[in-house]
């Protein structure tokens, strides 16, 4: 795998960094008036040393971040990546054995202090808004998707930021960061994977204490990491069976109080330890409120997971189209590179404007949380102020990109990889190369965390209420547009999606609409991500002519996709 700094190296990445991402909005959203840094200096809690004072200073610390991450993945992740996968995961007698080479790298990582990047400074996190972390993670997701997983496991914990009571935080959130916890979802279970209302796990309170009996199954490095200690975040039974999604209650269970009888054997992330877990009289600890467990905290835990994915399949994307550009310049054949054959160029100049794409939905997705998600932080703020109702629609828009994010990243991640295998040619499908471990993990990403098929359930509504004359959905499409000169087909692409939700809309049965929202859904990210595109050629400083060619290009085929899909619909009806 090509070996490099993947934050210096990556000239789009870097651009949205300097230039595209408003900093000013941001920083000033997410630090409260530099509210750490003041309490820095009443206090000198060494948790928040690093707390900015200004704009800048926010700045600089988010690039020594991202130039660490950017360093560990690319020079040294990347060197074992293909090594680890080969290697895999031993399993015996309940524990679970990784390589020690890919052990010796998550320290690297943890040792940088990139573990916690889903924590505030107060817990001891690393105090970053969401798009930082999603930058983390597509450095991360770059060099490997086993080691990333391993390491931003803990991440899944920032849930207790929002849901657990002041004494569990700061009991449990130090502990897990400074003990390098990998922290698992406890959801799935033998018999249900995405109808979790109905899960069977149960949680039986004796005294003050709770315990959990059952099993769970898919859990992520529940093991822990070769003896370090791990949890699962997990949804049980506290209600009866016929009580559904209100019965669902949210606990911590550490590793060391449950079993783990087994792990799969993947076709990717073969490093990934995915285990079977048993719960038999396990000690659990009461998250929230007893209920809440899917209504409210799994969901919310759900919705990182997904922007985290969304960050892996920009990465294993870009991966992908690095090798390939890299073996078409080298692959000589008919006494020339093969890059210069136009089927070859054609297939690369597709990826790389596709990627762009991806990371500008990566980044507006991440940014339409960071819009709501700290407005909750603020003290006394009005519920009826401007700053309240602008919170209140942002969220109502994240909950709508969020799903579409995770889609589309990860089908086009699939997409865009196994192009990067046809460059190789023959040399792609063996082992001697690493394009054959990134089709393999590319897979899991539009099924994990939610399949693409639940990604359009949780958008269509959304997006088709949303576009209502007064809709969240117009609102935000109208916004976003606003000073823009829109090109020819972007401008005929929003006339067609206009048709394409109007005529989803006449479909009156309700098993055709569901059987065509998928249509409805991708033409809606086609449209967005061109929307993005034409503003990050706006914004730009440096490449506002490469960024032209790429919205052409895209444009022309989201025109394309877009008229098929009006063309099903219609004959639906």
């Amino acid at each position: 795998m090509i070996k490099g700094n993947y934050f210096q190296t990556n000239e789009d990445f870097k651009e949205h960094f300097y230039d595209l991402v408003d900093w000013d909005e941001i920083v000033n959203i997410y630090e409260h008036g530099f509210a750490d840094a003041k309490e820095y200096e009443k206090t000198k809690n060494h948790r928040l040393e690093m707390a900015p004072t200004n704009v800048g200073e926010a700045i600089a610390y988010y690039e020594e971040v991202l130039n660490s991450c950017g360093e560990i993945s690319g020079e040294y992740v990347s060197q074992v990546a293909q090594d680890v996968d080969h290697e895999g995961l031993k399993y015996a007698n309940g524990v679970v054995t990784h390589p020690q080479a890919m052990v010796d790298v998550i320290h690297k990582y943890h040792e940088a202090g990139l573990g916690p990047a889903g924590f505030k400074r107060k817990y001891g996190g690393l105090g970053v808004p969401n798009i930082v972390k999603a930058m983390i993670a597509e450095l991360m997701y770059r060099s490997d998707s086993s080691i990333t997983i391993a390491v931003g496991s803990m991440g899944l914990a920032s849930i207790l930021e929002r849901c657990a009571s002041d004494e569990m935080k700061e009991e449990w959130i130090p502990k897990l960061i400074s003990n390098h916890y990998t922290v698992t979802m406890g959801l799935s279970e033998p018999d249900f994977g995405s109808d979790l209302p109905n899960i069977t796990t149960k949680a039986v309170k004796k005294g003050d204490d709770w315990y959990l009996t059952g099993t769970k199954r898919f859990q992520t490095v529940a093991c822990g990491l070769n003896g370090e200690p791990g949890m699962t975040l997990t949804l049980a039974r506290t209600g009866t069976q016929e009580s559904g999604a209100r019965g669902l209650s949210f606990f911590i269970v550490e590793n060391k109080d449950y079993e783990v009888s087994g792990i799969e054997k993947k076709l990717g992330i073969k490093a990934s330890a995915t285990c079977e877990v048993v719960f038999e009289n396990s000690k659990g600890y009461l998250v929230g409120k007893e209920g809440y467990g899917l209504v409210k905290y799994v969901m919310g835990m759900l919705n990182g997971a997904r922007l985290s994915v969304s960050s892996q399949g920009t990465g294993i994307a870009t991966t992908a189209y690095e090798e390939a550009k890299k073996y078409a310049e080298e692959r000589i054949q008919f006494h020339k590179p093969i890059i210069t054959i136009p089927a070859v160029k054609k297939m690369l100049d597709r990826m790389e404007r596709e990627i762009a794409g991806m990371r500008c939905l990566m980044v507006e997705a991440a940014y339409s949380v960071d819009k709501y998600y700290w407005t909750e932080d603020a003290k006394d703020l009005d519920p009826l102020s401007a700053k309240a109702k602008d919170a209140k629609l942002w969220e109502k828009v994240a909950n709508t990109l969020t799903p579409i994010s995770k889609y589309y990243n990860s089908e086009m991640c699939n997409d865009l990889v196994y192009d990067a295998l046809q460059v190789f040619g023959g040399a792609g499908y063996t082992e001697d190369y690493d394009l054959s471990r990134l089709y393999r993990d590319a897979r899991i990403t539009n099924i994990y965390d939610g399949t693409t098929q639940i990604q359009v359930n949780a958008a269509i509504g959304g997006i088709t209420s949303g576009m209502s004359q007064t809709g969240v959905f117009r609102q935000y499409l109208d916004q976003r547009s606003q000073g823009l000169s829109f090109e020819k087909n972007l401008s005929e692409t929003r006339k067609v999606f206009e048709e394409i939700v109007e005529s989803w809309k006449k479909i009156t049965d309700t098993t055709l609409r569901e059987k065509f929202a998928f249509e409805v859904v991708e033409s809606s990210a086609r449209l967005v991500v061109g929307i993005l595109m034409e503003r990050a050629k706006a914004k730009s400083k440096s490449r506002k002519d490469l960024r032209k060619i790429w919205c052409q290009g895209f444009h022309v085929d989201s025109l394309a996709i877009l008229t098929g899909n009006l063309i099903r619909i219609q004959n639906a009806i």
